[in-house]
């Protein structure tokens, strides 16, 4: 069964405005990673990691992870990285390794206390969401920003 299938079947007993808001997210969520259109996405680190030279597009979003494994490293050739909405606090210092990343989603995770410091050593990074993060507030935006001067950082 397809992962929108699964997601829809999850959502039907939710009242109509949750219903709503959840679909709204869920489709800017998607347009994010859409880059990478037609390249196979994977749906579970686990599964990338069976084949990793091959992972162009991993979409690890709302799967409730409280961490990133280190070994998302090995996934020498990602490019597009989705990983809204789950619960991480931070990223792993590895993930510096990932040197093809373009379009990374941070949207949502609000375990995060800061934009992490790490994504700047991603020379090919140039799309990041960091949207639904009210506890941000402006200052967190302006750094992120300011530290990352060649990329499109998406706030709203």
């Amino acid at each position: 069964m397809s992962r929108t299938l699964n997601t829809f079947l999850t959502m039907r007993n939710l009242a109509l405005p949750a219903l709503l808001a959840m679909l709204v997210l869920l489709n800017s969520s998607f347009v994010d990673i859409s880059h990478c259109e037609g390249e196979a996405t994977y749906y579970s680190l686990e599964e990338a990691l069976a084949e990793p030279e091959k992972v162009i597009k991993l979409d690890i979003a709302m799967l409730k992870l409280t961490s990133i494994s280190p070994d998302i490293a090995k996934l020498v050739n990602l490019e597009c990285l989705d990983l809204s909405f789950n619960k991480i606090s931070t990223l792993p210092p590895e993930f510096a390794e990932l040197k093809k990343l373009r379009v990374l989603n941070l949207m949502g995770t609000r375990f995060m206390a800061k934009v992490p410091d790490i994504i700047a050593k991603l020379p090919s990074l140039e799309e990041l969401d960091i949207r639904d993060h009210p506890e941000w507030k402006g200052t967190q935006f302006d750094d992120a920003i300011r530290m990352l001067p060649n990329v499109k950082v998406i706030t709203e």
